[in-house]
């Protein structure tokens, strides 16, 4: 059985490091397609902080890219 959703997937994490941050976030299509982005944190920050920014990017992503149907999933 397959079903087939429009809805968009995000997916994000993000980790310390000892100069910085980083962040990864992977859109999945409603086709499943991969759009995958990651940045770099310039300020010190902990893990918790680095999957707060990695979400806050991602959904800010989503809007720039008008996608209204969103399920996001995160391993925190």
């Amino acid at each position: 059985m397959l079903v087939e959703t429009k809805s968009w997937q995000l997916y994000f994490d993000g980790a310390a490091r000892n100069r910085g941050a980083g962040v990864g976030i992977v859109f999945v299509t409603p086709s499943g397609g991969l759009v995958p982005y990651s940045f770099c944190l310039l300020e010190t920050c902990s893990n918790n902080v680095a999957e707060y920014e990695a979400i806050i990017i991602g959904l800010e992503l989503a809007i720039e890219m008008h996608i209204d149907q969103l399920e996001v999933f995160g391993d925190s």
